[in-house]
């Protein structure tokens, strides 16, 4: 019997794929109805051969492929579905998991049965990685921002906006600082086209997570790209990121700024809000003990950051005002999303690049 320790060993020990033209397939039984592929990026796919597949749900449908195949070895041609996994953080898991419903539920005898029976759960699957990917973007994203802003700090400051980034847990603001509201918005998009979680993100609140009342908002949007190992693309590996690296900037920089006895705390503090980042998606990064983890050290790099003024009139999205004459509405219910322009009023707003942001909401936030 095919079980789910079984097929996981195959996919461990997986190498990945000579290019990304060519698949390395390792099938699951002696039929070779269902594989495991790995790309040449390290991205896990699954293979099923046979008669194309029809998916009720559109999230199976935008990650089911049919192609035809052709062997290596001049054997003859095949026909297969392909399900392209998000790259996060337990994928293998995943994978051999619902291989293995496939088997049970009888792939090799009847694929189109076996697929429909387990439609839901691979949809709920992908569903569920789809978040992971997208709460480690965030975390990437905010942590990004946080590192250019103690570049841009002076010593005694570096505490005080570790203290502000409140983004790690649920709150009304990604940082709070004297007054000032950053809202960090992160995309693989080469445009600034965000989901918005309620229209209190775009506008001012009257008590924010460090307790003032707010009298300037800035909407931070930063596009990033991942880079698969094996990739092409032509950047200097200077100009990578990743998420441990990350840490370990924002971490020496405290230590560089803050006496040993409290810097000892707070480190151990922000290491304590990133491994709660994004719980409820199952990111779960504990710096200490993960930071050799390949789920964890995915390289990306920064295509832009603009940060818009959102008390701009020139800004227009859905407000509370918006809201008022519908009394039906629940506020806090509306989610939308916004496409801001690459520009608003000139050089003005936004203001662009990593550095020009960070000096901005650095400055704009000391409250002096």
């Amino acid at each position: 019997m095919t079980t789910y320790e079984a097929i996981l060993g195959k996919l461990l020990q997986l190498q990945r794929s000579p290019s990304a033209e060519e698949r390395s397939v390792e099938w699951v039984t002696s039929s070779a109805v269902v594989g495991l592929s790995r790309t040449a990026g390290g991205r896990v796919e699954i293979f099923l051969v046979g008669p194309k597949l029809k998916a009720h749900s559109s999230t199976l449908r935008t990650a089911l492929e049919y192609q035809t195949w052709h062997r290596a070895n001049g054997e003859p041609s095949i026909t297969a579905n392909r399900i392209a996994l998000p790259k996060a953080g337990h994928f293998d898991q995943v994978a051999a998991f619902l291989c293995a419903e496939l088997v049970r539920s009888g792939s090799d005898l009847n694929l189109a049965r076996a697929f429909r029976v387990t439609e839901q759960i691979i949809e709920l699957a992908i569903a569920k990685l789809h978040l992971t990917d997208q709460a480690l973007l965030g975390l990437n994203g905010e942590l990004l921002l946080l590192d250019a802003m103690l570049r841009q700090a002076e010593r005694d400051e570096l505490q005080d906006l570790i203290v502000a980034w409140y983004g790690w847990r649920e709150s009304t603001r990604d940082f709070s600082r004297n007054s000032v509201g950053i809202e960090v918005k992160t995309t693989t998009r080469a445009v600034s086209t965000h989901q918005v979680q309620g229209v209190h993100q775009l506008e001012l609140l009257d008590h924010s997570d460090s307790g003032d009342s707010e009298h300037k908002l800035f909407l931070v949007s930063i596009g990033l790209e991942w880079i698969d190992a094996d990739g092409d693309l032509e950047v200097d590996r200077e100009h990578f990121y990743t998420l441990p690296a990350l840490v370990d900037s924002i971490v020496q920089q405290v230590r560089d700024a803050v006496d040993e006895l409290a810097a000892d705390e707070v480190v151990e503090a922000f290491v304590s809000h990133v491994l709660q980042y994004g719980e409820d998606h199952d990111i779960g990064y504990h710096h200490h003990t993960m930071s050799g983890s390949a789920a964890y050290s995915r390289q990306f790099v920064q295509r832009f950051v603009r940060c818009y003024d959102m008390l701009d009139p020139g800004i227009e999205v859905l407000r509370s005002e918006d809201l008022l004459p519908l009394r039906h509405v629940s506020r806090g219910s509306v989610r939308f999303q916004i496409e801001l322009p690459p520009s608003i009023h000139g050089d003005f707003n936004p203001v662009v690049g990593l550095n020009s942001t960070a000096k901005l909401v650095v400055e704009a936030s000391r409250g002096r």
